[in-house]
């Protein structure tokens, strides 16, 4: 369950927000700690910049306003709204950051299912939400063709690692990806349920039994592997003398 003390007040995409992002591992970045190696490339570029962000007190550089993000923020209140109709939630809270204490981790899922809570009223049963809108018909149309998360792990592997990292750091069960394009008249709403317990999944062609608690593992492994690596550089870093 989620600790309702890890949900932040946080307007999301502000300055504050952009603040308290830095130094962290957040779920639309893991993607690049799950490489069959762990130190490829992309994974040094991405940690190299947490640690000089924790170095610095400076944001790097983001894509927050590219056109195809400004699209998918336009219309993404839109598909939550028809994805709380369509299955009757009655409780969804909208894009707040959470932030694991004592930790790298940080999320903004796009929406938390609030199922019920905790008879202390400390922890949330939550069901995180991730909406995409894609901005080419293309993108849109090869989404919804996934029928399981394991088509949306080969279509999109970003998206994947993206939902199971969410549902990581709120400790949950469940978790939804949405696919949403509002210029399609019949089609334009397509969602993937991700349960932690789904039976099996298709690996290189083998059966895997639970495909979604061996790559939780897998990337929880990762995570703490990546915060370590940061916590020696910038150690390192920090012990050099100014010039």
């Amino acid at each position: 369950m989620l600790n309702k003390a890890n949900i932040s007040k946080i307007k999301p995409m502000s300055d504050e927000w952009l603040i308290a992002r830095r130094g962290k591992l957040t779920s639309s970045e893991n993607h690049f700690l799950v490489s069959d190696k762990f130190l490829t490339t992309g994974c040094l570029s991405y940690l190299h910049r947490k640690v000089g962000e924790l170095l610095t007190n400076v944001t790097a550089t983001s894509d927050l306003n590219t056109e195809a993000t400004i699209h998918g923020l336009m219309y993404e209140a839109e598909a939550i709204q028809k994805f709380a109709r369509k299955f009757e939630f009655q409780y969804v809270i909208c894009q707040q950051l959470i932030a694991i204490p004592e930790t790298k981790y940080g999320s903004t899922p796009d929406g938390l299912v609030v199922l019920n809570e905790s008879l202390d009223e400390q922890m949330y049963n939550v069901r995180t939400i991730e909406v995409k809108c894609p901005f080419t018909y293309a993108n849109f149309i090869g989404l919804t063709m996934c029928k399981t998360t394991q088509d949306l792990k080969r279509e999109n592997k970003e998206y994947y690692w993206q939902v199971l990292d969410q549902m990581d750091n709120c400790d949950c069960m469940h978790g939804y990806f949405i696919a949403y394009h509002p210029d399609f008249k019949a089609g334009n709403f397509h969602v993937i349920e991700f349960r932690k317990m789904q039976p099996e999944g298709e690996e290189q062609g083998k059966v895997v039994k639970f495909p979604l608690v061996k790559d939780l593992a897998f990337l929880k492994e990762r995570k703490r592997m990546a915060s370590d690596y940061i916590d020696v550089l910038f150690a390192e870093l920090s012990s050099r003398q100014a010039v």
